[in-house]
């Protein structure tokens, strides 16, 4: 592993944000960009990925901007720290440069595959977390209604157990599906596979009691029913509970308060 002092991480930083639009130092252990001239935190940084046998590693970025961030562990004055640089790809590529728009494609299509939950479809919880609720936050600082749903699917513990994943996997994929066609358009709402047997839909511009009274309406004139083998159907229910944005006064909050409802359900 590298080491650096002081001064000699500083210059390191300094030379590698000629080359990369991002450069930062991260304590992994605290979770935390630090300040390369005095080792103090700056401010929270993302948790770094398992990086391999030489201390290194990449992951693509999946947020609005597409991109790659590599890892580097090092130790400046004897204490370890991972050495982030992050490069975005130009927007603006020649229209001839085939390669470059393969791999944008490429990367388009992996970016919507990681905010995808693997056995539903809808949206997972790391997109929730990472890119969801700031667009859910700033709707509501603009004043704009914010409100969530929690729906869980009561009978998919006991299907776990007594009838297996597969089972459980269609009674939720029909569960889903009920719900996005409720939800509406990923630009108005989102469904997102919380954990086993729970969701949660977003909205930005509908009320709570107003999107609970659309999915409870939507559940009951929907066949709640899936496939548990080719000669046996089974039937689900969906309980539901909400929590608006002015209720709670902030997104960690406001979905506690909606799961908190949904466990007294």
């Amino acid at each position: 592993m590298q080491e650096f002092t002081l001064e000699q991480i500083g210059m390191q930083v300094t030379a590698l944000q000629n080359f990369f639009d991002q450069v930062t130092l991260i304590d992994p252990l605290a979770q935390a960009e630090v300040d390369p001239a005095t080792l103090q935190a700056t401010g929270h940084a993302d948790a770094v990925p398992v990086l391999n046998a030489d201390g290194r590693g990449w992951q693509p970025i999946l947020g609005e901007d597409t991109g790659f961030v590599f890892y580097q562990n090092i130790q400046v004055e004897h204490r370890p720290f991972v050495l982030a640089a992050t490069y975005f790809l130009t927007a603006d590529l020649p229209a001839n440069d085939r390669e470059a728009n393969a791999l944008l494609r490429l990367l388009g299509q992996y970016r919507e595959e990681m905010r995808r939950d693997y056995v539903t479809g809808v949206y997972n919880r790391a997109f929730l977390d990472s890119t969801y609720r700031k667009k859910v936050a700033a709707a509501a600082c603009a004043g704009k209604p914010v409100s969530v749903v929690a729906a869980r699917v009561n009978e998919y513990w006991n299907l776990l157990r007594e009838e297996g994943t597969h089972a459980a996997d269609c009674c939720l994929n029909t569960a889903a599906g009920i719900l996005q066609l409720a939800a509406g358009p990923d630009q108005q709402n989102a469904v997102v596979r919380l954990e086993d047997g729970i969701f949660l839909v977003v909205s930005v511009g509908t009320p709570a009691a107003k999107l609970q009274a659309a999915l409870h309406e939507a559940l009951g004139e929907s066949r709640r029913t899936f496939g548990i083998t080719l000669s046996r159907r089974g039937e689900f229910t969906v309980s539901l509970s909400s929590a608006d944005w002015g209720e709670a006064g902030s997104w960690d909050l406001m979905v506690a308060l909606a799961e908190q409802r949904l466990s007294g359900c």
